[in-house]
């Protein structure tokens, strides 16, 4: 390694992002009389959480413009605690501005479609949830239809990726989305790790391509997993197969992340 990239290394090792894990969304109501009390909470809650509408769509821009890493995968957002612990109980989406308030539908999953609406962007309307800031997360969610619920194709994690750096990249600091664009960007670069959080504790993760395998990171808490997206001698059909404790079906030792990584999370 250059000395350059022992430098960039070191300085992004010193600019870690917050680590995030996924919980279990819940489902959301759906009667009249559900919608009109989640308006009243969109309105009454305290520092509610904000996400610009025009910032959302440079998501649905990077998904046109890098789908060729998933083809047959269509376009979802997800909705996330912030927090292992934290729960989706209530919670509800809307496009709010001025004037305007469009509902968003979440699905059980806690995913949801984004359409391009001219009114909303028209109007600079914010994805408003009725959680508090900081309480919830955005996450890209492309699945290729008929995998099983264990297995990600590595095209579709690339992809989310592309996505989450098209929407985050200009909430960071100008040191930080500098250093990471240095080093070739968070989806392209092996200096910077961007693990992927499940529902579950790991017990394992392995990459396969034709014969080819490998057994891929995972972090610390046993709640993230951190695939090749920068190696490109892993093709998109690359498939990973995530085994969970309690599954028993692996009884080899996680391979663990070092706690010392810079991360895009």
């Amino acid at each position: 390694m250059s000395f350059s990239h022992l430098f960039l290394f070191a300085t992004l090792a010193a600019c870690l992002l917050p680590a995030h894990a996924l919980a279990q969304p819940a489902a959301p109501g759906d009667t009249a009389h559900q919608e009109m009390q989640q308006i009243v909470d969109v309105q009454s809650t305290r520092d509610p959480d904000l996400r610009p509408y025009r910032t959302m769509l440079k998501g649905v821009d990077a998904y046109a413009d890098h789908q060729r890493l998933a083809p047959n995968a269509p376009l979802r957002f997800m909705l996330i605690p912030a927090t292992p612990t934290g729960k989706l109980d209530g919670v509800t989406l809307h496009l709010s501005a001025d004037n305007l308030s469009i509902p968003i539908p979440l699905a059980a999953n806690g995913s949801f479609t984004l359409a391009r609406d001219k009114a909303a962007y028209d109007a600079n309307a914010d994805l408003v949830s009725n959680k508090k800031r900081d309480t919830v997360r955005w996450r890209a969610d492309i699945h290729t239809p008929g995998l099983p619920a264990n297995v990600r194709r590595l095209g579709d994690l690339r992809l989310e990726c592309e996505i989450r750096w098209a929407v985050e990249q200009d909430e960071l600091s100008f040191v930080r989305r500098n250093l990471f664009r240095m080093a070739g960007g968070p989806c392209h670069s092996s200096l910077i790790h961007v693990p992927f959080p499940v529902l579950r504790k790991l017990l394992a993760v392995q990459a396969r391509s034709g014969e080819r395998t490998m057994d891929i990171r995972v972090t610390q808490d046993l709640q993230r997993y951190v695939p090749p997206l920068h190696d490109q001698s892993w093709d998109d059909d690359t498939l990973l197969t995530l085994t969970y404790a309690g599954d028993s079906s692996i009884a080899t030792a996680v391979p663990i992340l070092a706690a010392a990584c810079p991360c895009f999370n």
